[in-house]
């Protein structure tokens, strides 16, 4: 009996000797490491957004993309583009790529997506989240086009437009997309225009550092605009269209059209609201 507990407790000892628990010992060691250096680095980042007004960096890439040489060509027309150095190209080129790549296109009435109709709708999106870290949208995976208006079962309205959460889907007559991103300067675009409501939309609900950074810029515009001399001075000047004044929602997705369209024209007349809505997207490359 004695001899049938040493071997017991021999046999214990070993196991207990396996190389299996100072692995598992290693692992939570560096997981709970490197947990509390996510959190230390992540509050510092906060600190610095607060003083500085932008993340500590917004491009960190193990492998950048390329197009194929036929979308390559419509990249290199597009102004945003043009207007970024060598390396910054390149990585606009990754995130349209990668866009392409993650996005689903659907076709309605009849619409054939084309290569072109992607890239102008995957170049756009990128223009709008180029100074996020975190350019693919979680809430947006699809998008639905119309040649079109089309009915909204959401509304029960006809509509060009539109953004559901729930679906996760962007939906929009290309026609209507076409034609407003066609005219450059008169402030108005239904591709801008419903990408800010879902980049809106994915600040409310994420706590990434550019959704923290999109919101409480938000709220610090709507501080703002609530001096009814500021509020007289933006109906006056008729920089922002009526429809801006609808809801907040609607204000600030006009707003942003009107930056990306017309940037000089709300700078001349209203330096600090532009100024605001540059450290919402981290949108710095019209000073350039």
């Amino acid at each position: 009996m004695t001899l049938f507990l040493v071997q017991i407790i021999d046999q214990q000892k070993e196991e207990t000797n396996t190389p299996i628990a100072p692995i598992l010992g290693v692992f939570v060691t560096v997981l709970i490491v490197s947990i509390c250096i996510y959190y230390v680095l992540r509050y510092l980042e906060t600190v610095y957004v607060k003083y500085y007004k932008q993340p500590f960096y917004t491009h960190l890439y193990f492998k950048i993309k390329k197009l194929p040489s036929k979308e390559k060509a419509l990249l290199e027309a597009h102004d945003i583009y043009q207007i970024l150095s060598d390396r910054k190209q390149r990585y606009f080129e990754h995130r349209v790529a990668n866009f392409l790549e993650k996005t689903t296109f659907v076709e309605r009435d009849g619409l054939a997506i084309t290569s072109y109709i992607r890239m102008q709708i995957a170049m756009l999106a990128v223009q709008m989240t180029f100074g996020m870290r975190n350019y693919m949208l979680e809430h947006l995976q699809t998008i639905i086009l119309y040649p079109d208006s089309f009915y909204s079962v959401l509304n029960r309205t006809e509509n060009y437009g539109e953004f559901n959460p729930h679906s996760k889907a962007l939906v929009m007559s290309w026609n209507q997309f076409e034609k407003s991103r066609s005219d450059k300067h008169n402030g108005i675009h239904l591709g801008i225009h419903e990408l800010t409501h879902v980049i809106h939309y994915n600040a409310i609900r994420n706590s990434d550092i550019n959704s923290e950074l999109f919101y409480d810029t938000f709220l610090e515009l709507e501080a703002y605009l609530s001096s009814e001399k500021i509020r007289t001075m933006i109906v006056k000047s008729q920089v922002l269209r009526p429809y801006a004044f609808t809801n907040k929602f609607e204000f600030i997705a006009v707003l942003v059209e009107v930056f990306m369209e017309t940037p000089n024209r709300l700078k001349e007349h209203f330096p600090e609201i532009y100024a605001y809505v540059m450290r919402m997207l981290n949108f710095r490359y019209f000073d350039k």
